[in-house]
């Protein structure tokens, strides 16, 4: 079918506004200002399919919040959550949060509260993009809030040291029985600096319905952000979270100088690893080989802006920065999923000499170069 010019009315404050573009035939989008619109049709009678004039949430106000809410909204109005009133502040006064994304200014449709309620109300979706450790908590806040339209988007990559369940299953577990089908998971190879600046990135939205991780990336594509839809919650969720462990081991050849080959291999049986824990934690051991597993790991092991990489490589410098472990300031999430996965992994008594020796390094204090040099020398 050749496009068809569509005509479609709708109120705004100010009056009647009739508009008209053409689409091809199956899904189009109309934005005007702050209102976006999807529809979708048969041939002939075009219906909306999901009305964006309502915000995205978005829940933390750290480096990646923030980059989220630089690229969601340039299709539809951010709210902005923070528990730091002085973000908060910076972000309403000067549109840039300079402590955690300094020097990028936010689009004028993005406000920023320290209020859970003015930020969920009325939102179409919610990305929960706070560190792992406070992710039930704000699920549980959460949860009293949501009406059964509202989608909610998990960010946070890491795992319940208890239960070995990811952050999305948290989540739903925390919701109304009405809304666990209506929770997603974002992941992939996302530098928040980067993919704020404008530079290409692609990212994978699961959810257990397609058509739910099909409005979530309607609602965060652009055509330098591009969201893909898929089904396969469990290992988008997994491969989030395991890279982080990796990462750590990547960060050390790094620290240690050992040279790009070194890296290159190390790199190689992360990926083995992966797939072997992916099985063990019910997941499909080809989960590995998407954006979210090897791409993810590829990121996450090699930028300069991973803050998993780069404790890695500060633990070969500077043995003092264990402290860092403790503190629930510095979300480390790969040191959290170590403490959590290893001893699974023992008791399940899985080959993964990469990961035992990241744990060495860790929690039992073995000297970084020691323990690598005996990793390889086992290869």
């Amino acid at each position: 079918m050749n496009s068809t010019v569509l005509t479609i009315l709708y109120t705004l404050l100010d009056g009647t506004c009739y508009l008209s573009h053409p689409f091809p035939q199956g899904y189009g989008t109309y934005t005007r200002s702050a209102f976006l619109f999807y529809f979708a049709y048969d041939g002939s009678i075009p219906f909306i399919v999901c009305d964006m004039k309502k915000h995205i949430a978005i829940l933390g106000a750290g480096n990646m919040g923030t980059a989220l809410a630089v690229v969601v909204a340039k299709a539809a109005p951010v709210v902005l959550w923070s528990v730091e009133a002085d973000v908060v502040e910076a972000i309403n006064d000067t549109a840039e949060n300079p402590r955690y994304l300094p020097g990028v200014t936010l689009e004028k449709n993005v406000r920023a509260t320290g209020t859970l309620a003015d930020a969920v109300i009325d939102a179409q979706v919610i990305l929960v993009a706070v560190p792992s450790h406070v992710v039930a908590l704000v699920a549980r806040s959460l949860a009293p809030l949501l009406n059964k339209k509202q989608i909610v988007v998990n960010v946070a990559k890491g795992v319940d040291e208890t239960t070995l369940q990811p952050m999305v299953t948290v989540i739903r577990n925390a919701l109304p029985r009405g809304m666990r089908g209506r929770v997603a998971t974002l992941s992939g190879p996302s530098i928040a600096n980067e993919f704020a600046s404008g530079l290409p990135c692609a990212v994978t939205v699961a959810a257990t319905t397609r058509p739910v991780a099909e409005a979530v990336c309607r609602a965060l594509r652009s055509p330098r952000f591009r969201a893909i839809p898929s089904i396969d919650v469990l290992g988008t969720a997994l491969g989030g979270t395991l890279k982080n462990m990796y990462a750590l081991g990547l960060g050390m050849v790094d620290g240690l100088q050992l040279g790009m080959n070194a890296k290159a291999a190390m790199l190689t049986i992360a990926l083995q690893e992966l797939r072997l824990l992916f099985q063990a934690l019910g997941a499909k051991p080809e989960s590995a080989f998407v954006l979210s597993g090897i791409g993810d790991l590829v990121v996450t092991g090699m930028s300069e802006h991973s803050r998993n990489r780069r404790f890695g490589e500060e633990i070969c410098l500077d043995a003092s920065c264990r402290i860092k472990m403790k503190d629930p300031a510095q979300t480390i999430e790969g040191v959290k999923a170590v403490a959590a996965v290893a001893p699974f992994a023992h008791k399940k008594k899985l080959h993964l000499p990469l990961l035992f020796t990241i744990e060495r390094v860790l929690f039992r204090n073995e000297d970084p170069k020691k323990a690598l040099d005996a990793f390889f020398a086992h290869l």
